[in-house]
């Protein structure tokens, strides 16, 4: 047992000791941190200025697009009559000085496509419940629900391909919510002139949409790299989350920054080392004031300190602790006998079966003498301790063992379990004594029958 907690004593050191270590070394990677990032400071402004310069031509080519789905509301709602036909004609217009961006425009009426423009190549979408679309219902009953506009994409269209969407709801002033408009951007021509801003700005960009936060739809994160710069785009409209690096890679000064970090780590690991020799000094001083010098078991002082803790956590979880107070019969004349040397290596002797006969978590004392204490923590009940008495009883016998001094030891045990025979260890030590020296009395009196026949 004592073993076992000197080397998670020994391993407790080894971690405090590794702890300061680290924490001295985390104090000069901070003081080094502080230097590298004034160095990095001028980097990531330079890379924001880049980013910003990116950000306004993503959103002028967004906007400028929902600019026109704007116009076209507001010729649907100040044209209430307006049929197919003439909403045609609006339309050609406005695709003819668009058409490389715009593939073609819908309007929905509730949630259901009934125009599509142009229809060539656009026509199978035309009666499509968009609601019922998994890629875009959701945005689209957000449309409808929250009468907002949406910025959605890239998203795979009913009638093909790959594309952007802008939704903007039509509200009628005297019916309310009627359907929406939705301009579909050629997916493509929008990646194309995104990769023209980002090239031009000197980033590699990956960039997220609320629909995939996990995998960019444009870019990919290896070459973005570690520790990108993240901004966003528009929360309220576009909502893209963006990573971004400088092309040109970032400034490197891992020279000065590794002597400095070598140099860091070996005036941490001496901290370290120092640490451990001084807690390992004060760790034996601690177990000369606790431990008895000659078996190397707990000592009475330390027993205060010990019972205190073990009754208090009995106490607050409702368990038994048993106690089995133990002496050695005759030891006197073996000291009278044979000298305080053999004593001594009966006592170790002693010791050592104790501490084979306990089980971890188990405590076993030497008050004074031959008087030995094992405190058991967390008992089932009486016949648990019975028990290990009778295993200790039998072990003394059979394992015993002193070179040139044949004779058997015999040991009188007595046992209390708290909180039954008291609740503090005085009590519960009194009731253990009396059962010991009424064991040592009935031991006497069977020596004695056994010599009278």
């Amino acid at each position: 047992m004592d073993q076992n907690k000197s080397l998670f004593k020994k391993k407790l050191a080894i971690i405090i000791s590794i702890a300061v270590a680290l924490f001295l070394l985390t104090v000069f990677l901070l003081i080094i941190g502080m230097f590298m990032n004034n160095m990095k400071q001028q980097e990531m402004l330079k890379t924001t200025d880049k980013f910003i310069n990116f950000k306004s031509q993503v959103e002028h080519l967004v906007f400028t697009n929902k600019t026109l789905v704007q116009g076209f509301e507001a010729y649907i709602l100040m044209n209430p009559a307006l049929d197919e036909s003439d909403a045609s004609i609006y339309l050609n217009n406005l695709l003819a000085k668009n058409e490389n961006q715009i593939r073609n425009i819908g309007v929905c009426q509730d949630t259901t496509i009934i125009w599509n423009y142009p229809k060539e190549g656009n026509a199978t979408a035309i009666g499509v419940d968009l609601a019922k679309v998994e890629s875009q219902k959701e945005l689209v009953l957000k449309v409808k629900n929250e009468q907002v506009p949406i910025f959605q994409g890239p998203v795979e269209l009913v009638q093909g391909g790959i594309g952007f969407i802008i939704r903007l709801p039509i509200v009628r002033k005297d019916t309310g919510y009627w359907g929406q408009i939705s301009i579909v951007l050629k997916g493509e021509n929008i990646i194309e002139e995104i990769n023209t801003y980002a090239e031009a700005a000197g980033l590699n960009v990956a960039i997220f949409n609320d629909q995939n936060k996990t995998v960019p739809f444009f870019g990919f994160m290896s070459a973005v790299g570690e520790s990108p710069l993240t901004f966003d785009i528009d929360p309220d409209f576009i909502d893209w989350k963006v990573a971004v690096s400088p092309k040109e890679g970032r400034e490197n000064n891992q020279l000065i920054f590794g002597f400095a970090i070598f140099c860091a780590v070996l005036i941490a690991a001496g901290a370290g080392l120092l640490t451990f020799r001084a807690l390992k000094t004060n760790y034996q001083l601690r177990i000369m004031s606790s431990h008895d010098p000659l078996t190397g078991l707990y000592n009475r002082h330390y027993l205060n300190d010990y019972q205190t803790m073990v009754l208090a956590s009995a106490k607050r979880n409702n368990r038994r602790v048993g106690l089995m107070s133990m002496d050695l019969n005759h030891f006197k004349n073996i000291n009278d006998t044979y000298g305080h040397n053999v004593g001594d290596l009966v006592l170790a002797e002693t010791a050592r079966v104790l501490i084979e006969s306990t089980r971890i978590g188990e405590a076993v004392f030497r008050l004074g003498g031959d008087e030995f204490l094992i405190i058991m923590p967390d008992i089932e009940d009486r016949n648990v301790l019975q028990d290990a008495r009778k295993r200790l009883a039998n072990r003394f016998k059979s394992e015993f063992h002193l070179p040139d001094y044949p004779a058997k030891i015999a040991v009188s045990i007595g046992t209390a379990l708290f909180p039954e025979d008291g609740d503090n260890i005085d009590a519960l030590l009194q009731i253990a004594d009396e059962e010991m020296y009424t064991d040592k009395k009935e031991q006497k009196m069977k020596q004695a029958e056994n010599l009278s026949e």
